[in-house]
């Protein structure tokens, strides 16, 4: 995220506009246009702890004044591990090495005709995330791998991985947007997108040096992505009425190449795919107003998706029937236990299993109504339905390659929003209920993750987001949630899951920031921004607790940040500082226990702090 004009947050299903896999919401990040006027620019560089340093910058210049723009931007970030690797002459883990670039060309060869063309590149090479490995024994005591991190001396913030891995990706995207006013109310815009993508990761999966197994979890995962988009869409904008209808077109490949090792070779599997997935739709949406006072919204949507599985298979054998390096994947094919697919000889390839086909389709749309008061305020009432397509579970390579069910949701929300107290205050409160039907989710069963359906859960909560001025300085923003998240009808592998929290919604949440301008200067102000974020407690798994699952929660936190700068419209100083108190939590968790007898745990970032400088021209 650099150079960005704007971040555009949807909240619940996006079933008109957006179409399939928004079910919970979109995000769009709108980048900065070239201005078609004279030439500006930025340029920031930073430094912080573990060794971070970062730069990015943008710079805008005019080709041809009010006709011809260019923009260009860039974003760098280059650090070590905040996980420090007790492994002697390896690298700290969860490093940061990444680098991208965005160029925007904008024409507009009449008032009426406007010409988008943007090119992207992205390049990132971190060390892996480590691992938390709790084992199931006494103080954390892996049985299996016959340590653990209480014998190895770890704090919190530390691993000890010999063969410490690497999440290499690779990206470069062009879009190009065409803009016609046919008439003072009517546009046309074309909207088309290539995106391409290669990612390698190699990851050690125990983070413990074990005197049992050399190599107990490794893996490589190799894939590259293909991404196409096309949309059409006609808009009318008058004085009381806007309407939009268009059509869509999306297709895409992943091509997948991966290996596992398990406990020294005692199994090497390997899995190879093709998935390919195309989409279309049709949709239509209207804006009303009625008077002054009322307004409606009402859209729909029809998708049609297509998929197909292809050019697949996953065998098991021996390490030492085949040589090779974990951080490559050109493997020779192999003559092991096949399970999807079959050797060739004649070859020395493989045979594809058949072809699996997979469809489906669905009616999506919003219905909103809102009323706005003399006064401002704002009530509002609104319906969606959005649709997650049907899906592979493609990394099935022990399991068959089983499909899930569409996944439907609808969604309503009550709602208010108004300004008091002479707009020093702002407030926004919302109550909603999402349904959900056939929830796509990830249940982990050994050393591999399925893709199935939950039957039935609901999400029901409300939330309230403030805004106080209290004097022309200082500005305090309040946010907090409460929400039920439940599984209402689930059976998954390990038995049911009814009444249980679903993973990752915590009951309750809170952020807070104040903008305090604590001096005002001839050409600038000192700014000091303290914020916080709070959240209930979280679970890792849908079995929650049950089933030996106690360790894969979060408890609830509270962590705190805070920068202090001097702005300018010149030039910026900032001093920086997340989660101030060195608060230890876990971001993410899994099971992993029957396997390899630990559970799995990511440790969230640490204390991290630093400072930048940013001069704009």
């Amino acid at each position: 995220m650099f150079d960005l004009e704007r971040v555009e947050v949807l909240r619940g299903p996006q079933g008109t506009l957006y179409g399939r896999n928004t079910t919970g919401g979109a995000i769009n990040f709108i980048s900065k246009k070239p201005l078609l006027s004279g030439m500006s620019g930025n340029l920031q560089v930073g430094y912080g702890n573990y060794n971070t340093a970062t730069a990015s910058g943008a710079l805008d210049t005019t080709l041809v004044e009010d006709k011809v723009g260019l923009r260009v931007a860039f974003n760098y970030a280059n650090g070590d591990g905040y996980i420090h690797n007790i492994a002697p002459n390896q690298p700290d883990a969860n490093s940061t090495d990444s680098i991208a670039g965005r160029a925007i060309l904008l024409v507009k060869p009449s008032d009426r005709l406007t010409i988008t063309l943007k090119g992207t590149y992205g390049r990132s090479n971190p060390t892996q995330a480590a691992v938390y490995n709790l084992g199931t024994g006494v103080d954390g005591f892996n049985p299996v791998l016959g340590t653990g991190r209480k014998e190895k001396g770890l704090g919190f913030f530390e691993v000890d991985s010999e063969r410490l891995g690497h999440s290499y990706v690779r990206t470069m995207g062009s879009e190009l947007t065409v803009r016609y006013e046919l008439s003072d109310s009517l546009a046309f815009t074309s909207l088309t997108s290539y995106d391409h993508a290669r990612q390698k990761f190699t990851q050690e999966g125990t983070g413990l040096t074990s005197p049992v197994f050399e190599q107990p979890l490794d893996t490589l995962y190799g894939n590259r992505f293909k991404m196409f988009n096309q949309e059409l869409r006609l808009t009318y904008t008058g004085d009381s009425t806007n309407l939009q209808v268009g059509a869509y077109y999306g297709y895409d490949k992943d091509s997948s190449n991966s290996y596992y090792w398990l406990l020294d070779g005692a199994a090497m599997i390997h899995q190879l795919y093709d998935q390919i997935r195309k989409s279309s739709a049709i949709f239509a949406q209207a804006d009303q107003k009625f008077g002054d006072h009322l307004g409606m919204t009402v859209g729909l949507r029809y998708t049609w998706d297509r998929s197909s599985y292809k050019n697949y298979a996953s065998y098991v054998t021996p390490a030492s029937n085949y040589t090779g390096d974990r951080d490559t994947n050109s493997f020779p094919y192999d003559t092991g236990s096949y399970i999807h697919g079959s050797y060739d000889p004649a070859t020395g390839g493989f045979t594809s299993g058949p072809t699996i086909p997979l469809r489906s389709s669905a009616l999506t749309g919003r219905a909103a109504v809102n009323y706005t008061f003399d006064d401002g305020q704002l009530l509002y009432a609104s319906y969606s339905r959005g649709y997650r397509s049907a899906a592979y579970c493609g990394q099935c390579f022990f399991a068959p390659i089983d499909t899930t069910k569409p996944e439907k949701v609808d969604a309503f929300e009550l709602g208010a929003k108004g300004r008091f107290l002479d707009n020093a205050l702002t407030l926004s409160l919302s109550a909603f209920l999402m349904k959900y039907r056939n929830s796509q989710i990830n249940e982990t069963n050994g050393p591999q993750t399925l893709l199935v359906n939950v039957d039935k859960s609901k999400v029901k909560g409300v939330e309230l987001e403030t805004t106080l001025t209290p004097i022309s300085t200082v500005r305090i923003t309040l946010n907090g949630s409460i929400i039920d998240a439940t599984y209402q009808k689930a059976n998954l592998l390990f038995g049911s899951v009814a009444g249980n929290v679903v993973p990752y919604a915590p009951k309750f949440q809170a952020s807070g920031r104040i903008d305090w301008e604590v001096v005002k200067l001839a050409n600038g102000a000192i700014n000091f921004t303290p914020s916080f974020v709070h959240s209930g407690k979280a679970y890792f798994t849908p079995y929650n607790t049950d089933n030996g699952n106690g360790n894969l929660r979060q408890d609830a936190y509270t962590k705190v940040n805070a920068q202090l700068s001097y702005d300018t419209d010149a030039y910026s100083l900032r001093f920086w500082v997340n989660n101030l108190f060195n608060k230890k939590t876990f971001a993410d968790g899994l099971d992993l226990r029957a396997s390899f007898g630990y559970d799995y745990l990511v440790a969230a970032p640490p204390r991290q702090y630093g400072v930048s400088f940013k001069v704009n021209f």
